[in-house]
């Protein structure tokens, strides 16, 4: 639950969010440390990462939690002359599987959902062919992003694909990877 906008805020507040251990000290929360993820912002901006540091810098913040598991999707077609399944993880914090556009929630990979917009994720194909999004570069997900494998009539159609997600605009993945198993069956 994100801290207070405004009023009062004690460091005692600050731990409850982010962890962190006794006797308190306003140094444990820079961002990028062992407490705060880096690129952490509130009310009045973002929480330092190094020099001075306050109270105040924690206004509005909430400790985000990231957490993907590895999947396995597949749909078979059952006599269609196609089949299309597919990986998603939307700018709403959820990851979701597409089984011929019918989709459904498989986790929440970012909570609070209200901050999935401030991630980015990397996919990088390791075998077979997707598309819908791109693999080997760093997608901002202030969009929904997927990765689709379609198999035609006969035909069975396999890709893995490795996924990492980052906070937007810094360096280091906060998650990941995890291995995506994406599997469509149009064998009749």
């Amino acid at each position: 639950m994100p801290l207070p906008s405004s009023g009062p805020l004690s460091l005692n507040d600050i731990q409850t969010e982010f962890g962190g251990s006794n006797p308190i000290s306003l140094s444990e929360y820079y961002a990028g440390g062992a407490n705060v993820p880096a690129g952490t912002t509130g009310t009045y901006g973002a929480v330092p990462s190094s020099g001075a540091i306050s109270i105040r810098n924690f206004y509005g913040t909430t400790k985000v939690i990231i957490s993907i598991t590895g999947q396995n999707i597949g749909y078979s077609s059952g006599g269609l002359t196609s089949a299309t399944a597919g990986y998603q993880l939307t700018n709403g914090g959820l990851v979701r599987q597409n089984e011929q556009n019918n989709y459904s929630t498989l986790e929440q990979w970012c909570t609070p959902t209200s901050q999935a917009t401030n991630y980015e994720v990397y996919a990088t194909l390791v075998y077979g062919t997707v598309y819908g999004d791109p693999t080997g570069a760093w997608l901002l997900l202030t969009n929904t992003r997927e990765w689709l494998v379609t198999a035609s009539t006969g035909g069975y159609e396999q890709a893995q694909i490795t996924v990492q997600i980052r906070r937007t605009g810094t360096t280091t993945p906060v998650y990941g990877p995890v291995t995506i198993t994406i599997t469509a069956d149009a064998i009749l």
